[in-house]
């Protein structure tokens, strides 16, 4: 998904962010503007009320099993230091009136997550899927394309998501 396309919303939050971004723009020929796209990210200090801080908290307490909704969903998951960078970059390089996605660029499912917390940890951790985090209207794969962001901002260095397991799990915060 890139920056260019079109706008289809499959629940509320979606329709939300589409109506933020529309409102930003009506301001755009009085105020430089430009729109920014940050898709999933995660990070040292996030909530475990998020998907990937509550399953790196789940190995840090050793915990067996783990309730969670869709495992197979895939999302573009960023450290949440490469999404500082690209907002600090963004600041100073951005063209008023523009878009641009903030993400990996990679697709990740929350099973491969899973998978490397098992490596990671050294044990395997059991897994249910509890009915009540299943979403009737879940988007299975989102992706973002990161070529517009990287090509303004070469200097950028995306942290593969292992490494953010693993500074996520090895932190002690």
């Amino acid at each position: 998904m890139d920056e260019s396309t079109e706008f289809s919303p499959e629940n509320d939050y979606a329709v939300s962010k589409v109506a933020m971004e529309y409102m930003a723009r009506t301001w755009a020929s009085r105020l430089p503007i430009s729109v920014v796209r940050p898709f999933n990210y995660t990070g040292v200090g996030q909530t475990d009320k998020f998907l990937i801080p509550k399953i790196v908290s789940h190995f840090k307490q050793q915990k067996t099993g783990i309730e969670l909704g869709n495992t197979d969903v895939v999302r573009d998951f960023s450290d949440v230091r490469f999404v500082a960078s690209a907002y600090r970059e963004l600041v100073e390089k951005a063209e008023p009136g523009e878009a641009y996605n903030i993400c990996s660029g990679e697709g990740h499912s929350l099973q491969q997550i899973i998978d490397a917390m098992n490596e990671m940890a050294g044990y395997k951790i059991s897994v249910s899927v509890n009915p009540d985090f299943v979403r009737k209207n879940e988007v299975k794969k989102l992706v973002g394309s990161n070529e517009k962001l990287l090509k303004l901002c070469p200097s950028l260095n995306r942290i593969p998501i292992t490494d953010t397991l693993k500074w996520m799990y090895l932190n002690p915060a």
